[in-house]
């Protein structure tokens, strides 16, 4: 029995639309209409993102010429500020330190040996006396000198034997001699007695001495201070400087002034080569705040004149400063280019929505300007955004 052969598709049932019919019949409408969608999508987002992107740029090129202010003012803590007075503060910082500094000089410490030398005389049955300082010489050739009157009794008593206080001629180690050592007395020399009286044995009360040793001056201490002082001064200095630099003038040493409000100085009883010292140093600085000099720079800048602050060079200085009473002398030297004042914000409000050439016959009717141009970032319009906050104002000054 025959097959028979169909060679079309039987019609579409409702159910199977979707599958059958477009995957074999209508893949075209199927990819057509993903395509509008995409591109319908991309086009949405290129709008938005063109639309927040836009900016308007407005150039106004203008003429600059050189000005320059050098006055002197009064510059005052408290108190009502008259003509030419500018209203300053006086900034503190306390600042303290402590350490160990060398005694580097050195002193000759001499001493005289001080002792005592039994004496006996053989030759009186009487009492001798003789004159203070007499002198007695050693074995070694070394002086000493009866520092009272020498009296010895009779030789028949105590053998003639007494004990006087004598003092090294010369200081040093060398004259603390043996405790057994023999003395002459040199005086007697050449006469009958001069055998006959003699030291026979010697006893140190105080040794001599000449040697260098640390010695802490007044020299010596007011350096130490000097250089603790400058230590601290810059120490407060950098303190001022980090935590008001940004918005006073205070960078000159010349409105500085560091008290001393305590000090201690103790020598180390362990080591004599140091010695202990404290410092407490208040640090002042007599100030003026940067927008109180940029107010007086506007003062003296000609009405409806701006100043290109690229350009600008600007110092304060400060003379006869009085802390107590917080007033001081001060000098202002400013020079820049100065330029007709152009009010940006008005005038990014005046121009919103308007055509270009609107937008530029309104500025150069109220601005002399040697040329002003428009644009706008990235490309397209030629209307200046209506939104102020997307308009730029550029001044330009090479023309």
């Amino acid at each position: 029995m025959r097959k028979k052969v169909i060679d079309i598709y039987p019609p579409c049932k409702e159910e199977n639309k979707k599958s059958t019919c477009k995957e074999k019949r209508e893949p075209k409408k199927c990819k057509k209409g993903l395509f509008f969608t995409i591109f319908f999508i991309f086009l949405a987002l290129g709008a938005y993102f063109y639309y927040n992107s836009y900016r308007t740029e407005v150039k106004i090129y203008l003429e600059a010429e050189d000005f320059q202010i050098e006055e002197g003012f009064l510059v005052k803590s408290a108190g009502v500020l008259e003509d030419r007075q500018v209203r300053g503060v006086v900034l503190r910082e306390n600042v303290s330190d402590n350490r160990d500094f060398p005694v580097e000089r050195m002193e000759l410490v001499e001493e005289k040996t001080v002792g005592e030398i039994k004496v006996c005389q053989e030759y009186s049955d009487s009492q001798v006396n003789y004159v203070e300082e007499t002198r007695f010489i050693s074995e070694e050739g070394k002086v000493f000198f009866a520092t009272e009157r020498v009296v010895l009794p009779p030789r028949n008593e105590n053998d003639g034997c007494g004990f006087v206080e004598v003092i090294a001629s010369k200081p040093g180690e060398e004259y603390n001699i043996d405790s057994d050592s023999q003395f002459a007395l040199p005086g007697l020399d050449g006469t009958a007695l001069y055998g006959s009286v003699k030291g026979v044995s010697f006893d140190i009360k105080k040794e001599g001495t000449s040697k260098e040793v640390p010695y802490l001056d007044e020299s010596t201490k007011r350096a130490a201070k000097e250089q603790m002082r400058e230590e601290l001064f810059k120490k407060g200095k950098e303190a001022l400087l980090k935590e008001y630099g940004e918005d006073y003038f205070i960078e000159n040493d010349s409105q500085y002034k560091a008290e001393i409000v305590k000090q201690e100085i103790k020598e180390d009883e362990e080591n004599s080569e140091k010695f202990y010292f404290k410092l407490e140093v208040d640090v002042k600085v007599m100030a003026i705040s940067k927008e109180e000099v940029l107010n007086f720079i506007k003062e003296a800048i000609p009405e409806g004149r701006d100043w290109r602050r690229e350009t600008q060079e600007l110092t304060v200085s400060f003379s006869r400063i009085n802390f107590e009473e917080g007033i001081a002398d001060a000098f202002i030297d400013f020079s820049a280019q100065i330029h007709e004042e152009v009010p940006k914000e008005d005038w990014k409000r005046k121009i919103s929505g308007l055509e270009f050439e609107q937008a530029k016959n309104k500025l150069e009717k109220e601005i002399d300007a040697q040329k002003i141009e428009i644009s706008t970032r990235p490309f397209g319009l030629s209307r200046v955004s209506e939104n102020p906050e997307r308009v730029e104002f550029v001044l330009k000054f090479d023309y």
